[in-house]
């Protein structure tokens, strides 16, 4: 973490500290270029070296041409995409640093030789001008850029997952949220039935709903939920249905498999399930079979309602609009890692939902919405 807060911050510590490796390197990179030697044994010479070291006086040109580069050029032209003034710009500023480099050619000309200025040679007078005026800053300029360009797609492109990221746990935050009223308007009716009544049931529906309750209030806060606790809050609330309409509601509930080495979001299957009991228990004089069929295998999940109603035609049939939140739910948490099939044969409805490797999105850790 420290070395991508090191390239990609912008406080100021990691700014300046970048910045100085810059030029230090670069320095190198200018002396190691500035002198070339014509044979092996002008190395064992201090001359090259001291010409070399004379002709670091072309630095600011450079140091010039990075900033503006950097302040001027990139934020105003290149991003805003204006390549016509962006040319006309550099242009000018081209000119500019070959006067300069011409200047500083022609004082380091006097300082080092003897020759006035119509005898000074071809190397001093246009060779140089055009090589630390054009060639130097032109080639730190570009390298910068680039660099900056680079740094600023890669947090563009950080910032766009982040906000999808959030974009996506707003939604299934909202999902969630939508099972709760539902469910807890027709749990307390029903309640409230039960003690009116006197029934025996009241004290066991109670710890039953307050178990719902607590899983629904604390756990669906969570990123995830072992497989276990999501099974256990689908039969208690599937036995609070059967204790809400005893007559009317016959289930069946089988599991297989290695459950506890799978984690899936929560209220994810008990929605699904609720999804289906919430539109038949409207249907006060008819009977629904539900079966709950739930295997694991290979760290996948496989998750089968069939239910089947004396309801007859088209009303037999959940409407699609029932699963469209549970299908959007899936598809944000389990991204190209799930299958759901809905199909109906032989007056029973069958919904296959698979999750493969039983492992939720990243996306879903709220840790992890922060833009830096």
């Amino acid at each position: 973490m420290r070395s991508y807060n090191f390239i990609f911050s912008n406080t100021s510590p990691y700014r300046i500290v970048r910045h100085i490796i810059f030029w230090i390197v670069f320095l190198i990179y200018f002396y190691s270029i500035s002198f070339l030697p014509t044979k092996n044994s002008d190395l064992y010479t201090a001359k090259i070296y001291i010409e070399g070291f004379h002709l670091m006086i072309f630095i600011p040109i450079s140091v010039i041409s990075v900033y503006i580069s950097l302040y001027l050029l990139l934020p105003r032209y290149i991003l805003p995409g204006k390549y016509f003034k962006l040319g006309l710009v550099s242009l000018a500023l081209m000119v500019g640093y070959i006067f300069m480099a011409w200047m500083i050619a022609i004082l380091l000309g006097h300082l080092t030789t003897n020759f006035t200025l119509n005898h000074f040679p071809v190397s001093i007078k246009w060779f140089q001008p055009i090589r630390y005026g054009i060639g130097l800053p032109l080639t730190s300029a570009v390298f910068v850029i680039v660099i900056k360009l680079l740094k600023h797609w890669h947090i563009e492109q950080k910032e766009n997952d982040l906000l999808q990221r959030q974009k996506t746990f707003n939604e299934l935050q909202l999902l969630k949220s939508q099972f709760q009223p539902n469910f807890l308007y027709d749990a307390l009716r029903h309640l409230f039935y039960l003690i009116q009544k006197h029934s025996p049931e009241s004290p066991q529906t109670v710890l039953k709903l307050s178990d719902l309750l607590s899983y629904i209030l604390h756990d669906s806060e969570k990123n995830t939920v072992p497989l276990d606790d999501e099974i256990r809050i689908i039969k208690t609330y599937l036995e609070l249905k059967k204790i809400f309409y005893p007559d009317r509601l016959f289930l069946e509930f089988k599991e297989e498999g290695q459950t506890n080495d799978i984690r899936v979001s929560p209220l994810l299957l008990v929605s699904i399930v609720e999804n289906c009991l919430g539109h038949f228990s409207k249907e006060i004089t008819h009977h629904l079979d539900i079966s709950v069929d739930i295997k694991a295998q290979n760290k996948s999940l496989y998750f089968l309602l069939e239910y089947s109603t004396d309801i007859e035609g088209e009303n037999a049939i959940l409407p699609d609009k029932n699963w469209v939140k549970s299908r959007k739910a899936i598809e944000l948490i389990y991204p190209g890692k799930h299958s759901f099939d809905l199909y109906y044969e032989n007056g029973t409805t069958s919904l296959l939902l698979v999750l493969e490797d039983g492992e939720i999105a990243s996306a879903l850790n709220k840790e992890q919405f922060v833009l830096t």
